[in-house]
């Protein structure tokens, strides 16, 4: 269950109201989460080298359309430092050697900390993640995928929608789990392709789908507008 409610008349203080909820929780055996819509959430970005899902999220919350703070950009490349830096938000570089990654997700964990991170974006961040980021952070870390889910899993899947022939491509969006692109899916979005699409050609169409998708599923979860149950969600309207 989800309600929302106008708390303009409240006559107790919102600890006042927590507690009371827990009791009633306890009582009862139920997990309730009490949230408050003025009470921003502070975001961190992951990104690697691709930036147009980064740039789409960062214009929408200059526009204001997402309700949070950027506490910063973690990226494991350069390439996109001057991009944080033209919005002006703190950009981290976190290089991953592949033998030893565990050591670069301390290091995000530390920043993550450091500036109390309450949801990551994986804005075409393209390292896999360990329990050891993902743990601490469940159902809070929401990644786009390029490729529409359940199928085309892993990396590449538009050279695999083109090699399978496919009719539509699209982009998912969901919670990052241990097991690969297989978390809870929060949005998804297709376009057609027919036989005259060449990789390129998609792509470039899977480029604007991702935007959407990753912004859709991102502002939700900002406005808790998503209950997870399983490995399924519900959203909200």
């Amino acid at each position: 269950m989800r309600v929302h409610f106008d708390i303009s008349d409240l006559k107790v203080t919102r600890q006042e109201m927590k507690s009371s909820l827990n009791t009633l929780s306890d009582k009862y055996q139920m997990t309730t989460n009490l949230t408050f819509s003025d009470q921003r959430k502070k975001m961190a970005i992951m990104v690697s080298k691709y930036d147009h899902c980064l740039y789409d999220l960062l214009l929408r919350h200059q526009y204001g359309e997402l309700n949070c703070d950027i506490a910063m950009i973690v990226s494991n490349h350069l390439d996109l430092e001057k991009v944080a830096v033209n919005f002006n938000i703190p950009y981290f570089y976190v290089p991953v050697d592949p033998v030893q990654k565990e050591k670069a997700e301390e290091k995000a964990l530390e920043l993550f900390s450091q500036h109390q991170v309450d949801v990551i974006v994986l804005a075409r961040y393209m390292q896999i993640l360990t329990p050891q980021l993902l743990k601490p952070y469940p159902n809070k870390i929401i990644n786009i995928h390029h490729g529409f889910l359940p199928a085309f899993r892993g990396a590449k899947p538009y050279h695999q929608a083109y090699e399978g022939g496919v009719k539509i491509i699209g982009a998912t969006s969901h919670y990052a789990t241990a097991d690969l692109d297989m978390g809870p899916i929060i949005e998804q979005a297709t376009i057609p392709v027919n036989h005259s699409h060449s990789v390129e050609d998609m792509l470039a169409l899977g480029r604007d789908i991702e935007t959407k998708v990753l912004a859709n599923a991102v502002k939700a979860h900002l406005e808790d507008r998503i209950l997870v149950c399983k490995n399924r969600t519900i959203v909200f309207d």
